[in-house]
């Protein structure tokens, strides 16, 4: 194979092309899914699709695929790129209208696109020694509907996550319009505080990620670790006793450090450490593979 393959519409094409109108890339209007593939596998595929069409309902968007077309897409892209372990993106969006405007045209066909590109985890130094942030400035509308989703406007991640490297931090953790904490830029954010592990809640703006649903669903209550989804505030971050970020790409990384002020030892702590181990047990990754 000498060509990226992507999959586009209806089939692999290796000189994909994108219609200028495609209210995707003119209005932001669609959804993306990021996917973790290893060893040729998608572990987590079914919470993907399933957020995927939850997003859908919520902004009038026609999925017109069922899951098994997409799966099997999501299996011909990595097999054409002769690739096992991947950071996949699935990306819909309203297509290309008729007419210029913003009202919806019920007569456009959606956009698909399936691209993947090589990887096989972020380097083990991160994890050994935990990720820093800064809070931002960028505020979260909690109020918008599309505050849990992953639709393709995130201008404001993009924004916060500049802000970030730009003051030598990993990550950005955005507080809503409350002042509560709504997550990080890129991932979602937990506290262990006296045992208890803590998440904001989707109605503070928090996504709703697949690696948080499964953390708070399966792994956590595997390891006898009571969870609840808490309003936070960034005193609530600075007093706890451990805190780490999750995301389907990052799994469960420590976050040891919030605004230059470390968090509990300023050290992974051992129930991030033990979640982080149920993860990629979970996902079927073993030692000494990403």
């Amino acid at each position: 194979m000498s060509e990226r393959q992507i999959w586009l519409g209806e089939g692999l094409s290796s000189t994909p092309a994108l219609d200028a109108r495609d209210r995707g890339f003119t209005l932001g209007d669609g959804l993306f899914e990021t996917i973790r593939a290893v060893y040729g596998r998608t572990p987590l595929l079914a919470l993907h699709l399933a957020r995927l069409r939850v997003g859908a309902q919520v902004i009038g968007l026609d999925l017109r695929w069922d899951d098994a077309y997409l799966a099997d897409a999501v299996a011909a892209v990595l097999s054409a790129n002769l690739l096992t372990d991947a950071a996949m993106r699935l990306t819909v969006s309203r297509g290309v209208p008729t007419q210029r405007g913003l009202l919806p045209d019920p007569n456009a066909a959606p956009s698909l696109v399936i691209d993947a590109t090589p990887f096989a985890g972020y380097p083990d130094a991160l994890y050994r020694a935990g990720a820093t942030a800064v809070t931002s400035a960028i505020r979260r509308d909690e109020r918008s509907p599309l505050s849990g989703l992953k639709s393709l406007s995130r201008l404001d991640s993009v924004l916060a996550r500049r802000s970030a490297a730009d003051a030598g931090a990993d990550e950005a953790v955005l507080l809503n319009t409350a002042g509560r904490i709504a997550g990080a830029s890129a991932a979602n954010l937990f506290v262990l505080r006296r045992g208890l592990l803590l998440t904001p809640p989707l109605e503070d703006g928090a996504l709703a990620g697949t690696t948080r649903r499964l953390l708070l669903s399966e792994l956590a209550p595997a390891l006898g670790i009571a969870t609840e989804e808490a309003h936070l505030d960034g005193n609530g971050l600075r007093n706890a006793d451990e805190a780490f970020l999750s995301s389907a790409l990052l799994g469960v990384l420590p976050l040891t450090a919030i605004d230059e002020r470390p968090i509990g030892s300023g050290r992974p702590g051992r129930t991030t450490q033990a979640l982080a181990g149920a993860w990629r047990r979970r996902i079927g990754l073993v030692e000494g593979h990403a």
